[in-house]
């Protein structure tokens, strides 16, 4: 690049290299969230367990080869137990032009409005409950994407649920079907990176629906079928932000009992002061459609403060677990995980909860 003529800098984004007629591009950005968590269980072990927590460290490299249309990606992350970096997201995309394009990698399957948002523009210190149940998560997959003014589609084959990087035979399913599609009805694309709604931002609608299969591998124990799908809503008028969100699956084990658990995810901020301070509040619920649990009921409570949009931001939020039983879904995440703030120290035994569960995150956020 220095002898060909080069250009570096940053762009307000992120850190950049690029050759001088544009053709090379490699963009460097980071992340980092560090957490003070006190979490409160009563008749636990140990009811109060406080302390701090490197939540999220990543590192990204993201740009485009010899052509703007060929673009990779390939983003790094410590563990939040141990520091230990590892590849969690790697991709390269084409765009074949008029809205199409394609894309091949392990990155994250197009499902769930609330994990398609970046862990970097939550309005809350960590996604849902709900979301993590039923998250699909990355996967290594083919996906075609199509894109409009006012619509986007996305279909993608994929090794399945939590099945990124993995060999051939890792995974627990012969294949994995989703398709997600998007309707702006007001507003701008951009907008809806997140849930907050900006000085700056129109009035904005944006619909959202998605379904996903995918077949059970025979050669692997507890094999099932697993079918989900999901709608949802996001709304943005004046100063409030709302994101609502519906989304259901049926199990269906080789052998067993089928089960068809639902979720629903209602979330709202208000800027009391423009692009500064923001009060947002969190409602969701579990039906595990199981004798063996409960309902389960979550209510969240915080406050975002500003300081340079999501870049620079302090969150602190209370979550409370107030009724039913955590239970689980084998093709989601952990809703009971110290990821979200629960101490190790608790013991969900079966999943119950047999009090409520108090937990009060305060989070600081810096991109770069």
């Amino acid at each position: 690049l220095l002898e060909g003529g080069m250009s570096a800098g940053h762009n307000g984004k992120n850190f950049f290299l690029a050759s001088e007629d544009g053709s090379f591009l490699l963009k460097i950005a980071g992340q980092i969230q560090f957490r003070h968590i006190w979490a409160h269980q009563d008749n636990a072990s140990d009811e109060d367990d406080t302390g701090f927590q490197v939540r999220r460290m990543k590192l990204k490299f993201s740009g485009h080869i010899a052509d703007p249309k060929l673009t990779y990606a390939i983003n790094l992350e410590g563990d939040r137990d141990g520091g230990e970096v590892s590849v969690y997201e790697v991709f390269f995309g084409y765009d074949l032009g008029n809205g199409w394009g394609l894309k091949a990698g392990t990155f994250k399957i197009p499902f769930l409005r609330q994990e398609l948002i970046s862990s970097s523009k939550q309005m809350g210190v960590d996604r849902s409950l709900v979301n993590e149940y039923f998250t699909l998560n990355y996967s290594d997959q083919v996906q075609l994407a199509y894109a409009a003014d006012k619509f986007k589609l996305a279909f993608s084959i994929s090794d399945g649920a939590n099945g990124g990087l993995d060999d051939i035979g890792a995974d627990a399913v012969d294949y994995a079907l989703a398709l997600r599609g998007e309707l702006l009805l007001a507003g701008t694309w951009k907008q809806f990176d997140d849930v907050t709604a900006w000085s700056g931002d129109d009035t904005g609608l944006l619909l959202g629906a998605a379904i996903f299969f995918s077949e059970g591998d025979a050669a692997n124990s507890g094999t099932a079928d697993y079918t989900a799908w999901t709608v949802d809503a996001s709304a943005e008028v004046g100063s409030l932000g709302l994101l609502i969100a519906y989304m259901g699956a049926d199990i269906d084990p080789d052998s067993g009992t089928s089960v068809s658990p639902w979720g629903l995810l209602v979330e709202a901020g208000y800027q009391i002061i423009s692009d500064k301070l923001e009060p947002f509040i969190r409602w969701e619920f579990i039906d595990h459609d199981s004798a063996s649990f409960e309902d389960l009921e979550v209510l969240t409570f915080g406050l975002n403060w500003y300081l340079r949009g999501h870049n620079a931001k302090l969150t602190t939020d209370v979550l409370w677990v107030y009724d039913g039983n955590f239970g689980s879904n084998p093709f989601g995440a952990s809703t009971f995980t110290d990821g979200l703030g629960f101490s190790e120290s608790y013991s969900a035994g079966s999943g119950a909860v047999t009090d409520d569960i108090i937990v009060w995150r305060t989070q600081f956020q810096l991109l770069f």
